[in-house]
């Protein structure tokens, strides 16, 4: 318990640091899974090595990818036989606290690794004992929903040596987040500008952008699928279209930089030609229409921050100028 409410305190302590981003979340949750003790039987005669372990997880993220996390976990008991103690058997229990780094490989899913401090205590009948160590742990964490983040860990504290102790300990968990206060706006219905057509010798340029930070939402997260707001933000283009069968245009697709080169490629491309098959669908010439998708090479905007990921997000058509007789 005294664990605990240090980890509780230290969190708290970092909470202003946390309000000020933008992108900052509170988060609270649990893990379960099975421990292994090794090292811990050099005189033999030990049962199993295994047990179950878990525990509960508290952090903060403070967005670009970076939390500071703690965790307080019960680790197993375990059949031990040190040199100089004997055969004895007890609990190990441990504190960590670490910087949580984020590596994003989806819109919705992450690697992450952990590098921190581990305050562990061994509580057996030869003796109990409690000291520090290094925690490392590797992971991949998935954002279910607004609230709920699921986890799946593996966490190594190595040499745990004191007294007559000296052990390491692996243990592997699926683990659950709920994360306060997070949400995504929903985008509210695009604004189309009605524009008068004039009729002229020369019809001049027409470039459309549509982003997520003009809060129009053309497709699902990580999708190449158009979503049901499409049809009315790429109206007055289809219109331009329809109207003037001299009329081209070229789509281009842009993503942000989360995830491999190679994934954003593919949907940036596959965005542009939904695109083009929506053009395609309402009677336009397929002749008429160039695809491009350009990944994540030619952004807007930072990708270090969420409303500049935002920006990178965006399919642009350009219209160029034509003649055309009345």
């Amino acid at each position: 318990m005294k664990k605990a409410v240090i980890s509780l305190g230290l969190l708290v302590a970092l909470s202003p640091l946390a309000y000020a981003q933008d992108d900052s979340n509170f988060y609270l949750g649990g893990r379960f899974g099975v421990s292994t003790l090794t090292d811990a039987c050099d005189g033999g005669g030990c049962g199993s090595n295994d047990d179950v372990g878990g525990g509960v997880i508290i952090g903060y993220d403070f967005g670009n990818n970076f939390s500071i996390e703690s965790t307080y976990d019960y680790l197993g008991h375990f059949d031990t036989n040190f040199t100089g103690a004997g055969p004895a058997s007890g609990d190990l229990t441990a504190l960590t606290l670490a910087p949580k780094f984020n590596v994003g490989v989806s819109d919705a899913t992450d690697i992450y690794g952990k590098l921190g401090v581990a305050m562990w205590d061994w509580s057996s009948r030869a003796g109990d004992v409690d000291d520090h160590t290094i925690l490392a742990a590797l992971g991949v964490d998935h954002r279910a929903n607004d609230l709920v983040n699921l986890r799946l860990e593996y966490q190594y504290l190595p040499d745990m040596d004191k007294s007559y102790v000296d052990v390491d300990n692996h243990l592997i968990s699926a683990g659950v987040t709920f994360h306060f206060g997070r949400s995504s706006e929903p985008a509210p219905e695009p604004v189309v500008v009605v524009e008068e057509v004039v009729v002229a010798e020369v019809v001049e340029t027409k470039k459309y952008v549509f982003s997520e930070a003009d809060e129009v939402e053309l497709f699902a997260f990580g999708k190449g699928e158009l979503s049901s707001q499409a049809a009315q933000a790429l109206n007055p283009m289809l219109k331009r279209l329809q109207d003037f069968e001299e009329s081209t245009a070229v789509i281009i697709g842009h993503t942000d930089s989360v995830g491999s080169e190679t994934f954003n490629q593919k949907l940036s491309e596959q965005r542009a030609q939904s695109v083009a098959d929506y053009f395609t669908s309402n009677g336009v010439s397929a002749d008429r229409l160039s695809v491009v998708g350009e990944g994540e090479s030619n952004p807007v905007a930072s990708n270090d921050t969420e409303d500049g990921r935002a920006k990178n997000r965006r399919v642009e058509i350009e219209s160029p100028e034509f003649v055309y007789e009345e």
